[in-house]
């Protein structure tokens, strides 16, 4: 089947172009669809929820994620305030303590490097700012007892 072209010129007279059909692409079939005579009604489903304003419904399996994400929120801030991990370690309070006079040129570094040599020196130090109430390391002088903690 050939295809038929008209092409208007610019000139008063026509053209008629037909051009030959084309073996290597199927040929083209429009194929009309009807459309409904009226628009349809929405019916309700047996099983439709009713409209809520808190959008999605869960299903089974989402309700049991949810309600495990929120017992395992649930558990962390038990272990926080419990803290099982720390072994037998004493309340804060109940540190166990030891005087020490302090000598000329010491200072809290180096007491708290001399009590507890494998622990932080830094909390070692802030250990003793807190037991003995102290303001600064510059408050100690020599001759002075204070107390450090035992490790």
């Amino acid at each position: 089947m050939a295809t038929t072209t008209y092409i208007p010129p610019f000139e008063t007279r026509t053209r008629v172009v037909i051009e030959p059909e084309r073996t290597d692409a199927p040929p083209r079939r429009h194929v009309a669809r009807r459309r409904p005579a009226g628009r349809p009604e929405p019916v309700p489903c047996v099983g439709s929820a009713e409209p809520s304003l808190h959008g999605s419904r869960l299903t089974r399996r989402g309700r049991v994620v949810v309600g495990l994400a929120w017992l395992l929120l649930v558990v962390a801030g038990a272990l926080a305030f419990v803290r099982p991990w720390d072994g037998g370690a004493a309340p804060a309070g109940a540190t166990a303590v030891t005087t020490v006079e302090v000598r000329g040129g010491d200072t809290l570094w180096q007491l708290a490097t001399d009590v507890a040599p494998t622990a932080d020196p830094r909390e070692t130090v802030a250990a003793i700012i807190e037991l003995n109430g102290l303001s600064s390391a510059a408050d100690i002088r020599p001759g002075d007892l204070i107390e450090v903690p035992a490790r």
